[in-house]
């Protein structure tokens, strides 16, 4: 086993800061009005298109919706919880609004593996997962350790080019 740790990751390849929203609107507001931020790509059914749901190792109907930006090379995603159960929900309940998670983004899928297997190999849980098509995200708790919810994504080719769409303001 390759002996990673959490951290091991921050250095090259953190893509993502996320924060978890009561109110998707009043969460862009605040990012567009004193963040500077111009505006988010708000994908409101995201959660329709997502297989292979899993909260704590059981399959759940879950119902939430994201919106995304870009900060330069970072992306900043808001997670609002809609229904079911989502780490979402559990962090509201348990933390409040706030930074959530941080994404690692990968597109080799044998390094998305292997990444996965050494972290949760190491006693890092899977919170929350899904499929896209080929896109997979995992959630692992990892708050212990980094003070944050890690995100593994696997990108596939489709989301590559719509995360590009929306860095460069093209959507």
């Amino acid at each position: 086993m390759n002996k990673l740790s959490p951290l091991s990751y921050l250095g090259t390849s953190l893509h993502q800061v996320a924060f978890v929203v009561k109110d998707m609107d009043a969460a862009q507001k605040f990012f567009t009005e004193k963040m500077g931020v111009p505006r988010f790509m708000v994908l409101d059914k995201f959660s329709q298109g997502v297989t292979d749901k899993t909260y704590r190792g059981r399959s759940v109907d879950m119902q939430f919706k994201i919106a995304l930006t870009y900060s330069g090379d970072t992306q900043l995603e808001l997670c609002q919880h809609l229904s079911g159960e989502t780490c979402y929900k559990e962090f509201l309940e348990r933390r409040g609004e706030g930074l959530h998670h941080l994404g690692f983004f990968m597109d080799d899928k044998p390094k998305f593996e292997q990444a996965l297997a050494d972290l949760t190999g190491q006693g890092y849980p899977v919170l929350m997962s899904g499929r896209v098509n080929e896109l997979r995200f995992v959630y692992l708790d990892t708050e212990a350790a980094i003070g944050s919810i890690m995100e593994l994504v696997y990108l596939d080719q489709f989301t590559k080019d719509m995360f590009a769409k929306i860095k460069r303001g093209d959507f």
